[in-house]
């Protein structure tokens, strides 16, 4: 009777629980799989088989050494840590309360998953859509098998940007690829049970002309993955140990626009009525991000253009820039012929702030912070936790890829004067990439301009943009604290460069909702060079200001060269003057949008819902959440404790000031091979307190060590390979700052 007795409680209970749970979800699930407003053409989950893990992939590829690609490089991109990323995260949640207050389920978060973890998605542990399905190795974000096995849905075109093949076997391969390819596509439906291919034609069913609206390229998280554990890469003279194919894809300009063109086809199928995602090509509606359209609209994606960027002479494709040719081995194993034209996989963009706050939370580093790993690791805040087992042992790759990140910024403008007199100076910013700049999403990333005037007696009189450092205190239980800064006060709107979106949905003339975006408020950011102002409307991609149309913000002679000339006005009793140029990851303003969002503290969405519901803030209350919760206020303390994600130089022009202290570059670097062995020797340099050491990768270098000799000697090296280092003095200067030369000229050595 006593266990009779504790049964009908329980089912009492649990009859109460349920009913408590129906009440909280007010909202209907709809299984991604079964949700028309966001199916998409490409492989859907559980067609791609399942993905082998990087680490298996690290047993060749993986040691720690400058001339074998891909892995050490790779780990220590936002690529690999795509879905580790707190900043996504947070995002996330947002966009999951957003498309429920708008359409009654959560699965705007699916898109976002799409491309952050796509073995997840893959496989289909993206439903639900708040990562509480995703397994450990589905944080490894973009990983190897994942892109290895891509395909390209256009097979039929043979990838017309890639020159033709010369060799015979060459040839031969990429037939045997079209082949498997369009045999994979074949098979392939869209929601309404439609062939993806046209049987005739083998292209996609709604392929048209080569002009936007058709179905004529794939982006948006639309990629076609093979089901095999072949691997395809462009080389057709590799000698793999495992299946391989070659792929002229991986050689397209069209291969990154998978993830790089992004739109919301939730929106365009709830607010317009349109079936847009399987007819037609993602840049056409609500634009979210454009950088492959921006590259396509330049001269760089329409045949080529030649580049001041070091290491790159001449691009026309992505991987010209973000996966330099480099010298080295692309495998570990005996026999591995070097090439000269290895794909350095750095995958760098412009976000250092990430990558050095997931680099301290590596338990095995010198730079291990305790606070980040608390806040990281889910002790602080339930409801944020990130998957670090991953991270554990590459903290130094997340370092050195937050190194070449501030190189690569610094590489993608420049600045120089057109015209000065007494009374005002034009300058000129130069866009060196092949998108605009900057390029990427709007939250909070942004490009700006700051000036500083200075009398005769060396007094500032003025500032354009000054930006006030963050400052922050610790409460009694050791917690940071905002106190001030982090903004930029006194705000010259066309000296920040930037994306602002709009909703109309919400309201908002600017709104950091890009869930919920229609349009984009602001949009100033420099054209690469030749940008073609006659298509730019098509693909969403023409300037705004100020929430309307400005295609004549740029001048013609601006739209063909890449650039933007800024006039500046002097101050009366300017003597001197000098211009920085800034990139900073996030703002202050998108941070407190997180925390607030999440929070639930925020105004900007209005209750009852649009799709039905009572409130529109329920993810401090939904269970949906539980593992999401917590996002605002860890990426509120993250943002605190790790400088508030401070800008970073990225040109400066003028009479700047001089720094305290110089030193001279070391000269005479030369490089002596031996067995196994590369041995460095330079000439001193006076007061000299060390010397660093770099390897030299396609015009970027990664740090390796110290020293206080004027040689060194690097062991256990692959023979046969060539690498190329470069050295640095540094110094203490009087005020205790340290004085960090040039780079002196680099030197070669082939491995005995």
């Amino acid at each position: 009777m006593k266990q009779k007795g504790y049964l009908g409680i329980f089912i009492l209970t649990t009859v109460f629980i349920l009913l408590g749970l129906l009440i909280i979800y007010s909202w209907t699930p709809v299984p991604v799989k079964d949700d028309q407003t966001l199916f998409m053409p490409g492989t859907q989950p559980g067609g791609a088989g399942v993905a082998e893990t990087s680490d298996k992939c690290d047993n060749c590829h993986g040691n720690y050494n400058p001339s074998v690609e891909p892995a050490y490089n790779w780990r220590g991109s936002m690529m690999a840590q795509a879905a580790r990323d707190p900043l996504w995260l947070a995002c996330l949640a947002v966009s999951d309360q957003d498309a429920i207050w708008a359409v009654g389920n959560p699965n705007a978060g699916d898109i976002c998953i799409r491309c952050h973890s796509p073995t997840g998605w893959l496989e289909g542990r993206s439903d639900p859509t708040n990562t509480s399905a995703l397994k450990t190795t589905d944080f490894d974000g973009v990983q190897c098998d994942f892109c290895h096995r891509m395909i390209d849905p256009f097979a039929e075109l043979r990838q017309p940007d890639v020159p033709p093949e010369t060799d015979p076997d060459a040839e031969a391969m990429a037939e045997e690829t079209y082949l498997k390819d369009i045999n994979e596509l074949s098979i392939l439906t869209l929601f309404d049970g439609t062939l993806f291919l046209d049987p005739a034609t083998n292209l996609p069913t709604y392929y048209g002309s080569e002009s936007l609206p058709d179905y004529v390229e794939n982006a948006s998280g639309q990629y076609f993955v093979d089901p095999s554990n072949a691997k395809s890469g462009p080389f057709f003279d590799a000698k793999a140990r495992h299946q391989m194919y070659y792929s002229r894809y991986h050689k397209s300009k069209r291969f990154c626009s998978v993830c790089h063109d992004v739109s919301n086809p939730i929106l365009a199928s709830v607010t317009l009525g349109m079936d847009v995602p399987e007819k037609q090509a993602a840049a056409s509606y609500f634009h979210v991000e454009r950088t492959t359209s921006e590259f396509l609209l330049s001269s760089y994606g329409n045949g080529g253009a030649s580049t001041s960027i070091p290491g790159v002479p001449w691009a026309d494709k992505c991987q010209d820039c973000h996966m330099r040719d480099v010298t080295g081995l692309g495998c570990n194993k005996r026999g591995t012929p070097e090439r000269g034209d290895l794909p350095l996989h750095d995958l760098t963009g412009g976000n250092q702030w990430i990558s050095r706050i997931l680099a301290s939370t590596d338990t095995n580093h010198p730079a291990f912070d305790s606070y980040n790993h608390k806040i990281l690791s889910g002790q602080k805040y339930s409801g944020a936790q990130l998957e670090l087992s991953g991270i554990r042992g590459y903290g130094q790759a997340l370092l050195d890829g937050a190194d070449r990140a501030v190189q690569q910024l610094q590489m993608a403008a420049s600045l120089s004067i057109v015209s000065e007199d007494a009374s005002s100076a034009t300058i000129q910013v130069q866009n060196n990439t092949g998108h605009k700049l900057i390029s990427g999403f709007p939250e909070g990333r942004r490009m700006f301009l700051n000036v500083k005037f200075f009398d005769s007696a060396g007094n500032q009189i003025d500032e354009i943009n000054h930006y006030e450092p963050l400052v922050t205190a610790l409460d009694p239980n050791g917690n940071e604290t905002y106190v001030s800064g982090g903004i930029i006060t006194t705000k010259t709107e066309e000296l920040v460069w930037e994306a602002e979106m709009s909703s109309s949905l919400t309201g908002e003339s600017k709104s950091f909702h890009f869930a919920l975006a229609t349009d984009r408020h602001k949009d100033n950011r420099i054209p690469p060079k030749g940008f073609n102002t006659a298509a730019m409307h098509e693909r969403l991609a023409q300037p705004r200001w100020a929430g309307e149309d400005a295609p004549g913000y740029f001048t013609a002679e601006e739209y063909a060269g890449g650039y933007y000339d800024v006039t500046i006005t002097k101050p009366l009793g300017t003597n001197s003057w000098y211009a920085t140029l800034y990139y900073q990851t996030t703002s202050k303003e998108y941070i407190e949008f997180l925390r607030d969002e999440i929070n639930g503290t925020a105004t900007t969405l209005s209750s009852p819902t649009p799709s039905g519901e009572p409130q529109a803030y329920i993810i401090q209350t939904d269970p949906f959440f539980a593992n999401l919760k917590g996002w605002g206020d860890a990426i509120w303390d993250l943002w605190l404790h790790n400088g508030g994600a401070a800008p970073v130089v990225m040109a400066q022009i003028g009479d700047a000031p001089a720094p305290p202290c110089t030193i001279d570059s070391p000269s005479n670097l030369a490089a002596t091979p031996g067995k196994r062995s590369v041995t460095l020797n330079w000439d001193q340099v006076a007061d000299a307190e060390g010397y660093n050491i770099y390897y030299s990768q396609g015009g970027k270098y990664t740090f390796v060590t110290s020293t206080t000799s004027t040689s060194h000697k690097f062991t256990k090296l692959s023979s046969g390979q060539t690498i190329c280092y470069a050295v640095t003095a540094y110094k203490t200067c009087p005020d205790s700052s340290t004085a960090e030369s040039d780079y002196s000229n680099e030197a070669c050595a082939t491995v005995n």
